[in-house]
């Protein structure tokens, strides 16, 4: 009897993973007030930081220089929510996303609707390069980059692999504050930014 009781037991530790449909019932319900910034990452709710100017700035920079870039069926989102997966409900600084607008009315862009994904990381990098990078790639998002504000690099993550804490990004590229980086979309280069242009 006690060894069934004590298996039980280590079942249930552990935090409660909410899914998708739970976290939305609750901003829906107001148990989140509609000031709490938060996103929901494999299963928790996890704080969005407060954005200091050198990350504003360099969010802003990448959506004026990425926009025009893209064709017409493609558009920015920035720091809004996208699905990617039963648990996850990230808001990444950028995301390109298939058009129109009206696709996303009444639902978030979900893994199928992505080309990829930026986060701006100042004090977030340990976030970024960790549980994010894995679950953007365990989603099978093509492209992730990451601005590394500390570096002033761009890093540039392709080809996702594998699934929960063996997925991984299996191509990475690093640019300096002195390279262009290339904007990707299906597979095809549609132009270049430089470095420079989007660091404070």
């Amino acid at each position: 009897m006690a060894t069934d009781i004590q298996s039980t037991t280590k079942r249930r530790t552990g935090p409660y993973r909410l899914n998708v449909d739970q976290y939305l019932r609750m901003i829906v319900d107001g148990i989140l007030p509609p000031h709490a910034r938060v996103e929901l990452l494999d299963g928790l709710l996890v704080r969005s930081m407060t954005k200091n100017p050198p990350h504003s700035f360099t969010r802003h920079q990448l959506d004026q220089l990425v926009g025009p870039l893209l064709p017409a069926d493609w558009m920015v989102r920035h720091q809004d929510s996208v699905v990617l997966g039963r648990y996850w409900r990230p808001e990444p600084d950028i995301a390109v996303v298939r058009g129109p607008n009206e696709r996303y009315r009444q639902a978030d862009p979900t893994t199928a609707d992505i080309a990829f994904l930026i986060e701006v990381a100042d004090t977030t990098y340990a976030r970024d390069r960790g549980r994010k990078w894995r679950g953007y790639a365990a989603a099978g998002v093509p492209i992730y980059l990451i601005v590394n504000l500390p570096k002033r690099i761009v890093e540039v993550y392709s080809q996702p692999a594998g699934k929960g804490k063996k997925a991984a990004y299996e191509q990475e590229h690093v640019y300096g504050p002195e390279d262009t980086f290339p904007i990707v979309l299906g597979g095809q280069p549609i132009g270049i930014i430089a470095v420079k242009d989007i660091l404070p």
